[in-house]
């Protein structure tokens, strides 16, 4: 077996000499091309992938809320109306984790001890939240209690810090201690 060159292959009827081909300036320029078009088109739909997981999380959240405001008046329909507390028509339910929610008529109260502890994994700061507008962090959401400026009407709820316009890109809890509580998205500046 001889080596032959790399340029070269032989067979039993004759040689072939084979000559090494780059790509022209044309197809070079056809490709470039090709990449800016999908680049133009891919990128802005990238780009907007953040709005649309915020957007489903806020959606995601309210959906969360709902069923956690279905659930608490389901155990004061079936246990009772819980331990009464030292405000009128305020009591407290205890979870099946054994979480001490403040009830307000049947419904979450609008503090983050209230309808904040609705949703697994919130917890209370130290020195409780009642009447309090303070931040209350949680997970990716940060809630605020009643009356505070950071959610649309001065209402409780979650928002999403980092979004491009907090306030519009957050859950609203509206409740006055009648009738059924209101949960509203709010998902145009997310």
């Amino acid at each position: 077996m001889t080596m032959t060159p790399l340029h070269m292959t032989t067979s039993p009827d004759k040689r072939v000499l084979r000559f090494a081909r780059g790509f022209t300036l044309i197809e070079l320029i056809v490709v470039i091309v090709i990449l800016g078009v999908l680049s133009a088109v891919a990128i802005p739909r990238f780009a907007d992938m953040g709005s649309s997981a915020r957007i489903a999380s806020i959606t995601s959240l309210a959906g969360s809320v709902n069923s956690s405001l279905t659930l608490v008046n389901a155990l004061t329909q079936l246990h009772g109306i819980g331990t009464v507390g030292s405000q009128v028509n305020i009591t407290w339910v205890t979870q099946s984790d054994g979480t001490q929610i403040r009830v307000w008529s049947g419904y979450p109260d609008r503090w983050c001890d209230g309808v904040g502890l609705t949703l697994q994994g919130a917890v209370v700061p130290p020195g409780g939240c009642y009447l309090s507008t303070a931040p209350v962090s949680f997970g990716n959401y940060v809630f605020y209690g009643y009356s505070n400026a950071q959610i649309q009407n001065g209402d409780a709820g979650w928002r999403i810090e980092n979004a491009p316009n907090p306030i519009r890109c957050s859950v609203g809890y509206t409740y006055n201690g009648t009738g059924i509580p209101v949960v509203t998205p709010y998902t145009d500046g997310c």
